[in-house]
């Protein structure tokens, strides 16, 4: 049986929405470190922005943050399997999910108290080309 494991982030003011608990199987090793840039957007729009983890930890606070490769496989309710796996690199932080830092973005009245940017439960990488060298060189060892 693969390794596994289990995310679940808190609905907070940096991800309003949280993210029940979710299973992921495990596909190699994981990076972890205080911040990652990863690119966000298409075309002229595309910016690299960094990444970090984010705790409610006294009101909120910057956390580390990881990447691993994994598997994820959708179920229902009863656990029914409803679509096919999805293998990505998932990018992780804290229970309170991940923050992408954008000096450019207003906040919203109800985040005013958090850096400028917007909270994510995860952020899911498709291409090992969007990782930036040295994480890539970890999540993609064998």
């Amino acid at each position: 049986m693969s390794e596994t494991m289990q995310l679940y982030v808190k609905m907070t003011s940096n991800c309003p929405d949280g993210m029940t608990l979710t299973t992921f199987e495990l596909l190699g090793p994981t990076w972890e470190g205080e911040q990652i840039l990863l690119p966000f957007g298409e075309g002229d729009e595309r910016r690299v922005l960094p990444v970090v983890g984010w705790t409610d930890l006294f009101f909120g606070q910057a956390c580390p943050v990881s990447v691993t490769k994994v598997r994820n496989t959708p179920v229902d309710i009863t656990g029914k399997q409803v679509a096919e796996p999805i293998t990505a690199y998932l990018v992780y932080g804290g229970n309170s999910g991940v923050r992408v830092l954008d000096s450019d973005r207003e906040p919203q009245e109800w985040e005013s108290h958090l850096p400028p940017g917007w909270g994510m439960p995860i952020v899911w990488v498709e291409s090992a080309t969007d990782l930036p060298d040295d994480v890539r060189a970890v999540v993609e060892s064998d």
